[in-house]
């Protein structure tokens, strides 16, 4: 007699094998000094993160890579705290056709994004979430006491937008930041 329990556990392990997808899901609770580090490094998409505690402190990360990187982001700590984390991401598109006459049918624009998060905070909380794709969303979230600072660019061959913003002390800081969300409209 087959184990029904057995194989229906045995096809659940194997799912996520067909989805082609890889994911890490880490929790860390520490009293003492702490150091995280994950990357993604995927055809036209890249992510970094480093992360450091020196205090009492929780590290929650969730990362999922196929065909767009997502991850999640939690750092909780009663001390200093370290944050980086960068993404990259490039796409093609095919241009407007109608833009000139003169123009190849086969014209392609190039975009490109990029944003960047660095920190160094005396105590407090700091998440952040990262979809990206065709496009990139990417949300950060900070509060406590330290020093926070960001920047972000987008390049689509027609446009180039960058943004910097710094906070120092007491902070509550909130920032998303998305790239080639709207570029068909």
């Amino acid at each position: 007699m087959v184990n029904k329990a057995g194989l229906l556990l045995l096809v659940l392990l194997f799912i996520p094998l067909l989805i082609y997808a890889d994911s890490i899901t880490s929790s860390l609770t520490c009293n003492g000094a702490s150091f995280v580090s994950s990357s993604v490094v995927q055809p036209d998409a890249t992510w970094s993160e480093r992360m450091s505690t020196s205090d009492t402190a929780t590290i929650i990360r969730d990362i999922l890579s196929g065909g767009t990187v997502q991850t999640n982001t939690m750092v909780k700590s009663q001390g200093p705290m370290g944050i980086f984390e960068y993404s990259t991401a490039m796409s093609n598109s095919t241009g407007d056709q109608n833009v000139c006459l003169f123009d190849t049918f086969d014209q392609t624009i190039r975009s490109r994004y990029e944003t960047t998060v660095l920190g160094l905070m005396q105590q407090g909380s700091y998440s952040s979430m990262l979809l990206q794709g065709n496009n990139s969303r990417f949300l950060v979230h900070a509060n406590g006491t330290g020093i926070l600072l960001s920047r972000a660019e987008s390049d689509d061959g027609r446009k180039e937008m960058n943004h910097g913003s710094d906070a120092l002390g007491d902070l509550n800081l909130t920032e998303e930041m998305e790239f080639g969300v709207y570029d068909d409209i």
